[in-house]
């Protein structure tokens, strides 16, 4: 590969790493997650997968794993 086309590739990742950088980091700390991930205060299916998650880890301590 040439130089030309590594230094070409090099400079799209930067690019690339900023926007990604922008998107993530500029956002409010607190609570961000949330708007990452798409979870909103009245999602129930998120409830549900938070619900049987616990019940899970419960299960999973109970026996000893």
């Amino acid at each position: 590969m040439s130089t030309e086309k590594i230094e070409q590739k090099l400079t799209d990742l930067e690019r690339r790493l900023e926007a990604v950088e922008a998107a993530t980091f500029e956002r409010e700390p607190k609570g961000a997650w949330r708007e990452i991930i798409g979870w909103e205060e009245d999602d129930e299916l998120f409830r549900d997968a938070v619900r049987l998650g616990a019940e899970w880890r419960a299960k999973a301590n109970a026996e000893g794993r």
